[in-house]
């Protein structure tokens, strides 16, 4: 039996494609409060966020995204975290500005510089 052709063209599209949902969101990536910190390395206290599509590590926080949703702008995160060892449940708000990302909690805003 020959696959259809139709069928055959439909996938090979599909995966030379790139689709935007496959994209990186703009969150992903290291940022620091300052230049200074985004040079300490993950191991030492005061180290850099490392922000990935489905979680986050900083120094002995590491949190695993249960929920992302994009909303005006930012994304809306419920979180699963391992700090110093605790179990804990976070939510909070990312958004990303040019270098700039703001991370805001209930009403606590953090600004953080993408490290280059």
């Amino acid at each position: 039996m020959r696959p259809c052709p139709r069928l055959v063209l439909a996938a090979v599209l599909l995966l030379a494609v790139p689709s935007a949902a496959m994209a990186a969101p703009a969150y992903v990536g290291t940022w620091g409060v300052t230049a200074a910190q985004c040079k300490i390395p993950q191991e030492r206290q005061g180290a850099p966020l490392v922000m990935k599509a489905k979680g986050y590590d900083q120094h002995e926080a590491h949190c695993t995204f249960t929920s992302v949703r994009k909303s005006a702008g930012a994304w809306k995160v419920a979180a699963q975290c391992l700090v110093e060892g605790s179990r804990q449940k976070d939510a909070f708000a990312l958004k990303v500005e040019g270098d700039t990302l703001i991370l805001t909690q209930g009403k606590v805003a953090r600004t953080y510089k993408r490290c280059s």
